[in-house]
């Protein structure tokens, strides 16, 4: 299956091409970043773990004053026919939800008119680096929508690799919270094996409640793990065995590195049995 070199979109119920698209100035997504998004892996041209997405995004809208959006099943179809239409068999697909259109201010618009955009994207070719944190200066608070929610407004994520610590040299970020504890990397979340225990950091540590990380979970104790979550200092971290992140796109990835600046470095092991199971695991299920 060839790539089609002119981008098909969906748009709120057309498909159209990319370049012909366009969006009112006065969408609330893009002057407030007053929306939401999932970004799902495309396997075989269809989304991966569909219901899972759909399910945090539709939850997540209701808890931002969102109309319910129902079960979604017709927006998967939408997916497989997004693929299908760009020629695309493996890669990803971001569903982006925007309040829609609305006065200049802050107030939620009283008859809002939410929009839906579904668009697809290429694998990217070759394999990925090797991964190496460095701890950012950002720091999440568990009691803001946009850690809480997968929010467009992600401007958190974005700094966090751009604000390092003085002398941290990374290509992903460790993320804490507001107080300190260990909270996430850039792009996904955080797990470390120590003594056959999985280790993360727990939801109110300002942490996405990632679908990949629920999977992760529910799969250790068929990979021999016990599973601890919590509040975790950053030093925690030298005791592990291994240290891991996970997303909708990777699945399980190993940490090689982390350089916490003032030229404390640690550095991990990719191949660990128990990690290794997990992977596997995870990228059986579905």
């Amino acid at each position: 299956m060839s790539q089609n070199p002119i981008e098909i979109i969906w748009k709120s119920g057309q498909y159209c091409a990319q370049m012909s698209a366009s969006w009112p100035i006065t969408d609330r997504g893009l002057a407030l970043g007053d929306g939401l998004f999932e970004t799902l892996a495309l396997t075989g041209g269809k989304p991966r773990h569909f219901a899972a997405h759909w399910n945090r995004l539709r939850a997540s809208a209701l808890a931002l004053g969102f109309a319910d959006l129902g079960a979604g099943d017709d927006l998967a179809a939408v997916i497989e026919q997004l693929a299908a239409r760009n020629g695309l068999h493996a890669g990803s697909a971001r569903i982006l939800l925007s309040r829609g259109e609305g006065p200049r201010g802050i107030d939620l618009p009283s008859n809002p008119a939410p929009q839906l955009l579904v668009r697809v994207f290429a694998k990217p070719k070759g394999n990925l680096p090797p991964l190496h944190l460095a701890l950012s200066q950002v720091r999440r608070v568990a009691s803001n929508p946009t850690s809480r929610y997968k929010t467009l407004s992600h401007l958190d994520m974005v700094m966090s690799r751009q604000w390092p610590v003085d002398g941290a040299i990374g290509n992903e970020s460790l993320v804490l919270d507001a107080v300190g504890n260990l909270c996430c990397v850039g792009t996904g979340n955080l797990f470390w094996i120590e003594d056959e225990t999985l280790f993360t950091p727990a939801l109110d540590c300002a942490v996405l409640p990632g679908t990949t990380r629920a999977r992760v979970l529910k799969l250790a104790a068929g990979c021999g793990l016990q599973v601890k979550e919590g509040a975790f200092a950053p030093q925690s971290l030298f005791q592990a065995e291994t240290i891991f992140m996970t997303n909708a796109l990777v699945g399980v990835r190993a940490v090689c590195r982390i350089d916490f600046g003032e030229q404390q470095v640690l550095k991990t092991l990719d191949s660990n049995p128990l990690m290794l199971a997990l992977q596997q695991a995870e990228a059986a299920s579905g």
